[in-house]
């Protein structure tokens, strides 16, 4: 019970008490230098249609960051996370219903939150779902340098 307890403090202190970099719609660096990525989201990439556009969506919600949900470590050494407001909403879910990140299904099956946001958003063509042709991230960081971007 004692090693629960120190764990919800620090996920507290940590969302609140520290400033954070956002890189792009799906990845952070706290001011202590710890680099985060939100779970169960893909992002478009800065260099591709919607990347800088999704890390403005990702920046305005970060003054609503009150807790923080560790999930894994992933092979880049980042932290795994999601991130909630003071009422318990989802803001991993918040970019992919406003259109700024997919559902990321592969590394989060079990969310039917995330399902039916995106379904919503492309629905609504909110955000990248206005694009004629969005292409997934995980498409895109496939893509040669060169061809197509």
């Amino acid at each position: 019970m004692k090693h629960l307890f120190v764990l919800v403090f620090s996920v507290l202190v940590t969302a609140e008490g520290i400033a954070q970099t956002v890189q792009d719609g799906d990845s952070i660096i706290r001011g202590d230098g710890v680099r985060m990525r939100l779970y169960g989201i893909d992002a478009p990439e800065r260099d591709q249609p919607y990347g800088k556009e999704a890390r403005k969506v990702l920046k305005q919600y970060m003054p609503l960051v009150a807790k923080m949900k560790e999930y894994d470590e992933d092979r880049y050494g980042r932290l795994i996370v999601e991130l909630f407001t003071e009422d318990d909403k989802s803001i991993n879910a918040a970019m992919i219903c406003s259109g700024a990140a997919w559902w990321y299904d592969y590394y989060a099956p079990d969310r039917p939150q995330f399902k039916q946001c995106q379904e919503d958003a492309q629905r609504n063509k909110r955000g990248l779902w206005a694009e004629e042709d969005p292409v997934a991230p995980w498409d895109w960081r496939r893509k040669p340098v060169g061809r197509g971007r």
